[in-house]
Order: C-alpha cells, then sequence, then structure tokens
C-alpha cells in the first residue's frame, strides 16, 4: 500500500477549475478514493484548504464543508501539530528553507515515510532530498 501526504496545493487546486493543475489534481483524487491509499495529512491542511477557497471568493460555509470532506477522505491520518512535529517542521524548514505550512508537510511526509504529492514547485525542488516528491501528474504516471 502506498502512504501518501498530499500538499493543500493539490486539494485547492482540485476544487477550483481555474487553478493550474486542475485535472491532473482532479484524476488524482479520484486513483486515491478508488485505491484507497494510506493518506497522511497534518490537521494545518483543512485550515489552508478552508482559508485558500475562502480567499479565492468562494463562499465561506462552502470553503469549509470542502475542508471538512477532505478530512473524511478514506484511510486518512490527520496528523496534529503537536510540539514534536512543529519542532521537526522547524528543522526541516530551516535545513531546506521552506515556508512554514510547506516545512509542515514535509514534516508529516517524513515521519511515516510517505511520498509529497504537491503541485508547489519549490516544494517539488527542496523536498526531494527528504522525500519522495512528486506532482498530480508524475504520480498519476507510477500507477498507469
Amino acid at each position: 500500500m502506498r502512504l501518501l501526504t498530499i500538499d493543500s496545493s493539490v486539494l485547492v487546486s482540485a476544487a477550483r477549475p481555474s487553478e493550474p493543475g486542475h485535472a491532473e489534481s482532479m484524476a488524482f483524487l479520484a486513483w486515491v478514493r478508488t485505491e484507497r491509499p494510506r493518506l497522511f495529512l497534518p490537521t494545518l491542511a483543512l485550515v489552508e484548504v478552508a482559508a485558500a477557497l475562502s480567499r479565492a471568493g468562494n463562499e465561506a460555509s462552502l470553503a469549509q464543508q470542502y475542508a471538512l470532506a477532505i478530512g473524511q477522505l478514506p484511510n486518512l491520518v490527520l496528523v496534529p501539530l503537536d510540539d514534536g512535529l512543529a519542532r521537526q517542521s522547524a528543522a526541516l524548514g530551516a535545513q531546506h528553507g521552506l515556508r512554514g505550512a510547506d516545512a509542515v508537510f514535509l514534516a508529516s511526509a517524513a515521519v511515516f515515510a510517505a511520498e509529497l504529492v504537491t503541485l508547489d514547485r519549490e516544494q517539488l525542488q527542496r523536498c526531494a532530498s527528504v522525500v519522495q516528491t512528486m506532482s498530480p501528474a508524475v504520480f498519476m504516471k507510477t500507477v498507469t
């Protein structure tokens, strides 16, 4: 069974047809729902997705509903941003020059030896030395 961490960039892209990578994000999430890999998402993902969608003009209640639906994905483990994960995120963020939230996603993937699926170019470049990191399109090539 594959172990995955999905960055918020993929989740937001799937929800917004105008976002770059929308089609590949939708195809990837369809695969996730069908194949049910083990997912490890930091609790921060729910906050990031709801806030990003709401800031982009989506109705607040719809943004919140979408974020809560993410929390219902099959085989999902929501990883709490506790003291240990915060310290690991801080170390990885400093070592790899990451934004704060990106470091939390990387730490979540690293703790569980999960692959990180992201549309964020900086994550694709800077996280690859820690965990296997790929875009949804590249990931889909590994399963078809």
